[in-house]
């Protein structure tokens, strides 16, 4: 995708283009001088990379659509030379449709809940989940009738090891999937998560037993409320995607803004120092923010990202940080 207002960063010498065993080098600051180069007249690092979940932080209407002023608060972003990242546990696909249809938006990004990472809408690291833990995650499932391992492969989705009659009945949790396997594909997987027909202390509880059951593996709930775990390479997540896409701009971490409202927002919040979250964010992703702005639902993030752009053009800090 074209990404015409994607900021004048230099990418940093030597690093490779994809691969799982590719590594970011952190080097100097890409831009030359003052407020471009993310410093501010005190001496203090601007804000040059935001981070932001989607999902009830920065999209938070019923159709899973961005809004006009979430639109234009990134756009100011981008004209601050701000570059702008949605870092989320979903596809790159369904990002077209998420920002309506605008590309320039959102063809930088962290998806699969960091393990495919893009820049101009190139793709340029990826981290696949090992297919054989894939397969003791469905063995791990495969006495529970209410537990249930999907795959997806771009926009094919598998329920792997599952009764067809169950999943297609249950269409508000297993949305999209139509299609079924014995056993897990042999090929590279990207997205990956269990699915729960019952409420969040069952959850909780297939999540535990998971997690002794697959130790290479992490499970994360990225929807409060909702007993659906996303599966991340163990050590792998939004806050080392994050790393990898500041070293591939040549920033620090003093110079990345991150959002988030949930379990697999935790790490991300706890790693950046500039971390905010919404309102509505659980209690474990609120205690592990450093700043807290309004609810989603009031396009609160919106509201911090127009004044980070306001920032970056002044070379002070935004207000939402100032407490």
């Amino acid at each position: 995708m074209a990404h015409d207002g994607l900021p004048n960063f230099r990418l940093a010498p030597g690093l490779g283009r994809g691969g799982a065993a590719s590594a970011p080098m952190l080097c100097s600051g890409p831009m030359a001088g003052g407020i471009r180069k993310g410093i501010r007249p005190d001496g203090g690092h601007m804000i040059r990379l935001v981070l932001s979940d989607l999902d009830s932080t920065l999209i938070w209407s019923e159709n899973h659509v961005i809004t006009r002023h979430a639109l234009e608060a990134i756009h100011a972003l981008q004209e601050a030379d701000v570059c702008f990242a949605p870092a989320t546990g979903r596809i790159f696909a369904d990002l077209g449709w998420m920002f309506d249809g605008d590309e320039k938006a959102c063809s930088t990004a962290v998806t699969s809940n960091g393990q495919l990472i893009y820049l101009d809408g190139r793709l340029v690291h990826s981290v696949s989940l090992d297919t054989s833990a894939l397969q003791r995650v469905a063995d791990s499932v495969s006495d529970a009738p209410d537990a249930f391992l999907v795959v997806e492969y771009g926009k094919e989705k598998y329920a792997v090891d599952a009764p067809r009659a169950t999943i297609l009945a249950h269409p508000e949790l297993f949305w999209h999937v139509d299609l079924f396997s014995k056993g897990v594909p042999e090929q590279p997987c990207f997205k990956a998560n269990v699915r729960v027909l019952a409420d969040m202390d069952r959850g909780e509880e297939v999540r535990a037993m998971l997690a002794a059951a697959c130790p290479e593996l992490s499970f994360v709930f990225p929807m409060p409320g909702l007993p659906h775990i996303d599966i991340t390479p163990a050590g792998w997540d939004k806050a080392q995607a994050g790393d990898w896409l500041m070293g591939l701009l040549g920033l620090s971490p003093e110079e990345v803004c991150c959002f988030g409202d949930a379990d697999n927002d935790v790490a991300l919040l706890g790693h950046y120092p500039n971390s905010v979250a919404v309102a509505n964010a659980t209690q474990q992703a609120s205690r592990a923010a450093r700043w807290h702005v309004g609810p989603a639902c009031r396009d609160s993030v919106a509201d911090a990202l127009t004044e980070i752009a306001r920032a970056a053009r002044t070379g002070d800090m935004p207000s939402f940080m100032r407490g």
